[in-house]
């Protein structure tokens, strides 16, 4: 018997688990049915406590009112620590609306969801789980990392909070019912698994006959990755501490953004001297006004997000469609958008007959 316990988190809490959620969640090893121990509840809201299997005997623990269902020691730490350094930066009110227009340009779902219960493959701190619990819909969330922790506190409506189920999870292994959801999404993910086929196709199980998956992938470009200088780096700082690399970039790009703006003063030249300094734009405007601060810190989360992550997979848009079909989808919709490859698919009423596919470069 093992008990999953990650590190105390102290802090405020945000969403409590439901006493329901326990007839809903389902062993990740064995499938079978999870009784709840609640050592502190109040009511139906469970702090602290764990979801025992009845039929394989594994504990789960239950750790700041959210089930956790992998140890804190896997390979997505680097992001569980990123997301908590970085916790508001994409759930600010200034990135709300680019969170909206990428959530539904990928989805293309309708801005009204109620009545519909929706499942978020990898939520980071909640940047798009904050768009899909406005359309309505109940929503279960859930991460690989201690990125749950951020998701948590960044869900603050009271009203809100009622409609949201978090947990800690394996996309491989997600303690759920097979059939539940009328759609899933899973949004800056999937090119960061192991396998990255197999987490796309551990989704299909999930979804109600006539259920919706949208999800998106880094887009694989050989030439242009042969002169990334992310790819050159990764292989290098990708095995530093999180702690460390965000000590170390942090200085980085503060001194990088102050000289890039030196150089941008400079008469006649000065456009054309600021581009030896590989940090992006100086400013969002018109887009987003923000300050030095606030943007030394964008840039700098940018870079974390970059170099720590273990995998870093990019995949071809006819990989997406080759594992679709072969899992039986309707394939409805495979072009290029934000994040690279967008790929939306349907699960059947009935077996597939004369599939269409919609393909935009």
């Amino acid at each position: 018997m093992e008990l999953f316990l990650p590190p105390f988190r102290p802090g405020p809490l945000g969403n409590i688990m439901k006493k329901s959620d326990a007839n809903v969640f389902r062993c990740p090893a064995c499938r079978g049915p999870l009784l709840l121990q609640a050592d502190d509840a109040a009511g139906e809201e469970v702090k602290e406590g764990s979801l025992r299997c009845q039929k394989c005997g594994t504990q789960h623990a239950i750790v700041d009112s959210i089930p956790r269902f992998v140890p804190y020691d896997n390979y997505a730490a680097s992001f569980g620590f990123q997301w908590n350094a970085f916790a508001r930066v994409q759930t600010d009110p200034a990135q709300m609306p680019y969170n909206h227009e990428r959530f539904f340009a990928t989805t293309d779902w309708p801005s009204d969801l109620s009545g519909q219960t929706i499942l978020e493959a990898g939520c980071g701190a909640g940047r798009f789980t904050c768009v899909a619990l406005e359309t309505g819909a109940e929503l279960y969330s859930f991460d690989l990392s201690r990125a749950v922790d951020a998701c948590f506190d960044n869900v603050e409506k009271p009203d809100v909070k009622r409609r949201h189920h978090l947990f800690q999870a394996d996309i491989n292994a997600i303690p759920l019912p097979h059939g539940m959801f009328d759609k899933i999404f899973c949004l800056g993910v999937l090119q960061h698994t192991a396998d990255v086929k197999k987490a796309y196709l551990s989704l299909i199980p999930f979804l109600k006959p006539g259920g919706e998956l949208a999800a998106d992938c880094y887009l694989n470009q050989p030439l242009k990755h042969a002169f990334n200088l992310k790819y050159w780096l990764r292989p290098f700082f990708k095995w530093w501490k999180p702690s460390m690399l965000l000590t170390f970039w942090s200085a980085v790009v503060s001194v990088a953004y102050d000289l890039k703006s030196l150089l941008a003063r400079i008469p006649g030249i000065g456009a054309s001297l600021m581009r030896i300094i590989p940090i992006g734009r100086l400013n969002f405007e018109p887009e987003m006004r923000l300050s030095v601060p606030e943007i030394k810190e964008i840039k700098t989360l940018s870079v974390i997000d970059m170099l720590s992550p273990k995998y870093d997979q990019p995949k071809k848009l006819s990989d997406f469609e080759a594992w679709s079909r072969e899992a039986g989808l309707e394939l409805v919709k495979l072009t290029l958008g934000y994040n690279g490859i967008n790929v939306r698919v349907r699960r059947p009423l009935s077996p597939i007959r004369n599939e269409k596919l919609e393909m935009r470069n």
